[in-house]
C-alpha cells in the first residue's frame, strides 16, 4: 500500500487548546487564536527541507532553533538541529486536515 505523506508545509503554531492526551494539535500561524497569557510554541516546514522550531524564551518572547527535516515515511518526520542547540526528535503525523495538523504525544 502506498500511503501519501501528508503536506506540512508552511508555519504552525501549537493549538494547546485543543490537545487531547494522545494528540498535540498546531494551526496555521495565522489563526485567530483566542488571546492567552500562555506563549504559543511555533514550528515551520520549509519545502527545501529547513525546519524552524519557535520556542518561548526567558522573556516569554519566541526564540528561533533553525533545523532540517526529512520524511521517514508517510507518516514520521525526523527533526535535525545539525551545529545547532536543539536535540533531534520525530514527530509522527495523525492527521492534517485544510487548517489543521496533529501529531502524536
Amino acid at each position: 500500500m502506498n500511503e501519501e505523506a501528508p503536506d506540512v508545509v508552511g508555519a504552525w503554531a501549537h493549538s494547546y487548546e485543543e490537545d487531547t492526551d494522545a494528540v498535540a494539535v498546531y494551526r496555521p500561524d495565522d489563526f485567530a487564536f483566542r488571546p492567552s497569557r500562555r506563549p504559543r510554541r511555533g514550528m515551520e516546514f520549509h519545502s527545501d527541507g529547513t525546519f524552524v522550531e519557535w520556542l518561548p524564551g526567558p522573556d516569554d518572547r519566541p526564540r528561533k532553533i533553525v533545523g532540517h527535516w526529512e520524511r521517514q515515511g508517510a507518516d514520521r518526520i525526523r527533526i535535525t538541529f545539525p551545529g545547532g542547540p536543539g536535540q533531534p526528535f520525530v514527530l509522527t503525523v495523525v492527521s492534517r486536515e485544510n487548517d489543521q495538523l496533529a501529531f502524536a504525544k
